[in-house]
C-alpha cells in the first residue's frame, strides 16, 4: 500500500481519472469486478443464502456503520471545530466520511486476508451499501450539518437537483461492478464446481483480490 501510494504521487497520470489507464473504467469497473467474480467463484451459494437469513449480522453491521460510527466521527469534528486552523471544508469531508458506507471491495480483500467469514462480509457489505445511497445523504444534511450558510454552501446542490439521475448512475455501477460479476462466478461454481475448486487452490486466484485493492489505492 505505501508503494502504491508512492507511485501514485510520482506518477499521477497513470491512475487519475481520463489518465493513462482509464481508471474510471478499467479499476472503477475492472478492478471491482474482478474482486467480485473470484469472491462468486469461491463462496458457496449456501452460505450466502445462511448470512442472508442472518438479521443479527445486519443489525450489528448496520447500526455500527450508520449510527455508532457517524456518531463518533460528528464527536471528533465537533472537537476540532474549536481549533480555527481548520477549514470548514475538512469537518464537512470528515462527517460525510463518516456517514458513508464502508467500500465492498477493501471490506471483501481484508476479511480474506484475515481468514474471517468472507460470505458473512460480502452479504453484509453490500447490504450496507445499497441502503447508503438513501441513508448517507439524510444522516449528512438531516442530522449532522450544521444549518449555516457555511456549511450548507459546502452540500451538492447540482447533483441534488436531479436526483433520478444521480441514483441511476450509483446503482448502475454497482450494478456493473458487484452484482452482475458475483452472479456470473456463482453460475460458473454452480456448473463446474470441481473444476472451479480446482482452479481456486491450484492458482491462488484469491491473490487477485489484493492486487486489485492495490489498483484502487493507486
Amino acid at each position: 500500500m505505501g508503494l502504491v501510494i508512492l507511485l501514485a504521487y510520482f506518477f499521477p497520470n497513470v491512475g487519475k481519472r481520463g489518465g493513462h489507464i482509464r481508471s474510471e473504467y478499467t479499476v472503477t469497473y475492472g478492478a471491482v469486478a474482478l474482486i467480485f467474480f473470484t469472491s462468486g467463484l469461491a463462496l458457496p451459494f449456501g452460505k450466502l443464502v445462511q448470512h442472508a437469513r442472518n438479521l443479527r449480522l445486519h443489525i450489528i453491521v448496520q447500526v455500527t456503520s450508520f449510527l455508532i460510527t457517524p456518531a463518533a466521527f460528528f464527536a471528533v469534528a465537533c472537537a476540532a471545530s474549536t481549533n480555527s486552523a481548520i477549514e470548514i471544508s475538512a469537518l464537512v469531508g470528515f462527517i460525510a466520511t463518516g456517514c458513508l458506507p464502508t467500500t465492498i471491495n477493501s471490506n471483501v480483500v481484508m476479511t480474506r486476508q484475515a481468514g474471517g467469514d468472507v460470505a458473512a462480509t460480502m452479504v453484509s457489505v453490500t447490504l450496507g451499501n445499497f441502503l447508503g445511497p438513501f441513508i448517507t445523504p439524510l444522516l449528512i444534511a438531516k442530522l449532522y450539518l450544521p444549518a449555516t450558510n457555511q456549511f450548507s454552501e459546502w452540500l451538492p446542490t447540482e447533483a441534488l437537483n436531479d436526483l433520478p439521475a444521480l441514483y441511476r448512475n450509483v446503482m448502475f455501477q454497482m450494478g456493473l461492478s458487484v452484482y452482475v460479476p458475483l452472479v456470473v462466478g456463482q453460475i460458473l461454481r454452480a456448473i463446474w464446481t470441481k473444476q472451479v475448486e480446482w482452479a481456486l487452490a491450484k492458482f491462488k486466484v484469491g491473490k487477485i483480490g489484493s492486487l486489485c485493492m492495490l489498483a484502487l489505492i493507486w
